[in-house]
């Protein structure tokens, strides 16, 4: 399987979806990060291979020769890219699926729309046209907050937007960014922290303990919120 993760916006959370809801799920998938400027998926956690929009036969060349792969497209690249899949004919048949991540903020969902009909442009059927709603409050009325999502899907039928497909808030990602960790890296850890926070003899150590018995909490919630989002998606 091949994805796209896509948006014209920024800080939709594409670098979650890459690399923490899509590669610990397909694990021989190769990651490729299309970004001129910085990219967060630049990490000890995956191996990533940068490249910038305009090279984009050479990453043809790639996805061809790969099995699986995701491809993470940087905001600042996204309009360059959609040409240049216009200019290779057919090109877009190289994915099997473009997943486009997106927030509340009312902005965000306008540059989802335009992103959503770029991909109709390009001839793109609906069934490879994924949403994902990120930073979801568990209480929150998706189809209430992203209401003009829900609207275009049913109006013109053109995407799926399915409001299983949510990430729920959850301060477990912005832990990893400190500790230097995948969700897998903890979800993966089988250490009793609890057990070593017993036998811990200075504050130091308790205090690593007790942060970890917490991230662990936390990523069991999370990892299982993704597993839920991925089966909505590719089932």
């Amino acid at each position: 399987m091949k994805v796209a993760v896509t948006n014209f916006s920024g800080n939709v959370g594409k670098t979650t979806v890459s690399g923490e809801l899509l590669k610990q799920r397909m694990k021989t998938a190769r990651m490729f990060s299309v970004e001129s400027i910085n990219s967060g998926l630049d990490s000890n956690a995956m191996e990533v291979e940068k490249i910038k929009g305009k090279r984009y036969g050479e990453l043809l060349d790639e996805l061809m020769l790969a099995e699986s792969a995701i491809v993470d497209i940087g905001a600042s690249n996204v309009e360059d890219f959609f040409k240049l899949m216009q200019q290779y004919h057919g090109s877009h048949e190289e994915f099997d699926y473009f997943v486009i991540p997106v927030v509340k903020e009312g902005k965000v969902q306008i540059d989802t729309v335009n992103t959503i009909r770029s991909l109709q442009r390009l001839g793109i059927d609906k069934n490879r046209i994924k949403t994902i709603f990120n930073k979801v409050d568990m209480d929150d009325d998706i189809k209430d907050e992203f209401k003009s999502l829900f609207g275009l899907a049913e109006l013109e039928g053109s995407f799926i937007a399915d409001e299983k497909a949510a990430i729920y808030t959850n301060e477990v990602f912005e832990r990893l960014k400190d500790a230097g960790k995948s969700l897998s890296d903890i979800t993966e850890d089988k250490t009793d922290y609890r057990a070593q926070l017993r036998q811990a003899s200075t504050s130091e150590e308790k205090e690593m303990c007790v942060r970890m018995v917490a991230l662990k909490r936390l990523a069991v919630t999370a990892n299982k919120n993704l597993d839920d989002v991925f089966e909505v998606l590719f089932k």
